[in-house]
Order: structure tokens, then sequence, then C-alpha cells
């Protein structure tokens, strides 16, 4: 999840707000240390701040992978990847044998968008459970699942051809 400031909001949220420290006493008080650090309020997410998942809406090629992430446009990710006709989005998925139907969801709700589905499947090529491969692709989507590097290389390509292409890569270090 990423933060992002709420416009007509606060620019930033106060950290100035305090709470009692005990027995009616203001922090701050004569009952404190001088070099007492004032307690912040917990109170959920500081005011102004909304929490939204991480999204961008282009579809630049990916300029790098490893180390855990990827590069692409002016973003850098931390983690797996979906790319998507809409943009591209994080995916909680932490390897192929992980996977659920409902890892693949938001692709299968992309369906008519997406010709083929490239699963970057890590640092090695891991084949995906054959019920969850008979379900992409009764949905129409060409699945092709091959490990992060071939992925980000033939996502690439199928880009600069403007082809209607989908990848799911996970993460290499």
């Amino acid at each position: 999840m990423i933060f992002k400031w709420l416009q007509g909001k606060k620019a930033s949220p106060s950290l100035k707000e305090t709470s009692s420290t005990g027995a009616g006493t203001p922090s701050g008080g004569a009952n404190e240390p001088e070099n007492a650090l004032p307690q912040i309020r917990d109170s959920g997410t500081p005011s102004g701040l909304e929490m939204t998942d991480a999204y961008y809406p282009g579809h630049d090629p990916i300029d790098h992978y490893g180390n855990g992430g990827f590069r692409f446009g002016p973003m850098s990710h931390q983690g797996a990847l979906l790319f998507l006709p809409s943009g591209i989005r994080r995916w909680n998925a932490e390897s192929v044998s992980s996977l659920t139907l409902e890892s693949f969801d938001p692709i299968l709700r992309e369906a008519e968008g997406i010709e083929i589905l490239i699963l970057g499947s890590g640092p090695h090529l891991v084949p995906l459970e054959l019920t969850l491969a008979t379900k992409i692709r009764a949905a129409g989507i060409k699945l092709d699942v091959i490990d992060t590097g071939a992925a980000v290389r033939t996502l690439n390509i199928l880009l600069s051809e403007d082809r209607a292409v989908a990848a799911a890569l996970l993460p290499v270090d």
C-alpha cells in the first residue's frame, strides 16, 4: 500500500498533537523530565492520509529487474507485479506454489483485453498447477509460464509490437 495526501486536507499530518501522560497532566508538564519526548496520539492513519493500492496507469516497458523488484517508466517497485491492460499493479504473490485462482482475479477481470498472459515464475521455470492454467485458458487467454528474466524480455517485445499482453511477474534477487 502507498500513502497519498488528500487534496484540500492538511499539507502533512500534525505531530504536535499530544496526549495526556497521566493524572490529568498534559505532556511537558511538571511531572516529566525536561528531555521527555512528546507522546503522539495513535489514531490509526494520520489525518489527511488515504491508503491506496500501488498503481501505475502506464504501459512502459520494464527497464530493469532484480534485487526483489522492477523498474519501469519513472517508477520502481519491490515485490511481485501485475502488468495489465489497465496499468501496472502490485501483486500479492510470493511463489508459483502459493498461487490460487483468487491470485488471478485481477487478470480474469480484464480477460477481454488480454490475448496472452506471461507468468514470470521467478529465477527458474516453475510450472503452474494444471487446474489454474486450465481456468486461465478457459477465459480465452493464452498462457506462457517462463522464468522472470525471459518473461520481462518477452513482455517488452510484445509491447513494442502493440500486442494485447499481460504479465504476472514474481521478483528475482
